[in-house]
């Protein structure tokens, strides 16, 4: 491993940050030390040196995405604005304003709604996606779907109604008021 300059980090925290995605999803502990890491940078910006402040730059507001690992059991409600990615079994309704990934041996048993879903395993309930739902060759959706677009592959399994089109509301335009030529003419060239 090639040592890299470094004045605020150390050489493993700063492997432990390269090698880390941007729109990754980490367990707790690892979210933990990455924002640890982020704010370590960030209370000594002085002091960097190149390779730092191009990893600061990297990393700057970034919101990491959350992951449920496979042997995690969880219940209740859960809501959440950054993404999510449930590998193990939830029992509950999801509410997340970023993408939702139900990995292949993931399991939730309640209504979701994202940004966007992409199912790989079991929801079992209804689902709300703004953007697009997307079900993989090995998901199951036992459940109504409202949604933008869905993509279903085939081997899937879908049982339900669903529902295209977006439920949001629409910009109400101001109506634009035609004014007679002669005025605008006046109005350009100050003439009466």
């Amino acid at each position: 491993m090639e040592n890299i300059k470094l004045n605020v980090l150390t050489q493993a925290q700063y492997q432990f940050l390269v090698s880390k995605e941007v729109d990754g999803y980490y367990d707790d502990r690892t979210r933990e030390q990455l924002y640890s890491l982020i704010d370590k940078l960030w209370a000594h910006k002085q002091a960097w040196s190149k390779e730092e402040a191009r990893l600061h730059k990297r990393f700057q507001g970034v919101e990491f995405g959350i992951l449920f690992p496979g042997q995690r059991k969880t219940t209740g409600p859960l809501k959440f604005k950054v993404s999510l990615c449930i590998n193990g079994d939830h029992e509950g309704d999801i509410i997340t304003g970023g993408t939702l990934i139900v990995g292949e041996h993931g399991c939730v048993q309640g209504n979701v709604s994202a940004e966007e879903i992409i199912c790989k395993g079991q929801i079992t309930g209804d689902v709300k996606a703004g953007t697009q739902l997307t079900l993989s060759s090995s998901g199951s959706l036992l459940g109504n779907v409202v949604a933008s677009a869905v993509q279903i592959a085939p081997g899937a399994v879908f049982k339900g109604k669903c529902k295209l089109g977006s439920d949001r509301p629409k910009p109400v335009q101001p109506p634009v008021e035609k004014m007679p030529i002669k005025n605008r003419i006046s109005q350009l060239f100050g003439a009466g």
